[in-house]
């Protein structure tokens, strides 16, 4: 799990560096990032899962 959270924290620093999303401070726009890269990533890993089981 933990090789997963730098993964999440790297794309979503760099995601962060491409999007500004205004009236928010960057501190609050990594965490945001980080939780829907973590959501994301786990539904595909989720799904990557289903199909190497059937």
């Amino acid at each position: 799990m933990n090789g997963d959270n730098i993964l999440i924290k790297e794309l979503a620093t760099r995601i962060n560096k491409l999007v500004n999303i205004p009236l928010i401070n960057e501190q609050n726009e990594q965490a945001f990032f980080e939780l829907i890269i973590s959501i994301l990533l786990g539904i595909f890993l989720d799904e990557v899962d289903k199909q190497l089981l059937k």
